[in-house]
């Protein structure tokens, strides 16, 4: 149902990356966090923290993970805005709650980016809609 699931943090100074990594593992703890260092705006250090499952097994563990935590009503909710030209389902989760154990959607800019591309042929947005849809049903 997937090419790949991803999950993306960003660590700012002022964070300890002990805690994001724990936010990223409450969502997927099956793959082990890439760590990229960068420069923020100012200079200051900013690491970026990227798991991606590639294996059916740990992407069917995350996508349940998630339908069960958000409801499969909130995970399908505006698709036309999740959804990219290239079948990419996007979604922002709660960092802070993540790092409590939650999973739920962010309301804050604080976010863990959850991308999944989802594998649907052709590429047709009512086609990748229906793949997701009986994605979520089976989850």
């Amino acid at each position: 149902m997937f090419h790949w699931i991803e999950v993306r943090a960003f660590c700012h100074a002022t964070e300890e990356e002990d805690r994001v990594l724990a936010a990223l593992r409450t969502v997927m703890p099956e793959v082990e966090p890439r760590r990229e260092a960068l420069a923020g705006h100012f200079g200051n250090p900013l690491l970026v923290l990227t798991a991606r499952a590639e294996d059916a097994p740990a992407q069917r563990a995350a996508w349940t993970r998630i339908v069960a935590a958000l409801g499969k009503d909130e995970v399908l909710r505006a698709l036309e805005v999740r959804l990219d030209e290239d079948g990419v389902y996007h979604l922002r989760l709660d960092k802070q709650k993540a790092y409590l154990g939650r999973i739920e959607t962010a309301t804050t800019p604080d976010a863990i980016a959850f991308r999944a591309k989802v594998a649907a042929f052709p590429k047709k947005p009512a086609i990748v809609v229906e793949v997701l849809r009986r994605a979520a049903e089976g989850a």
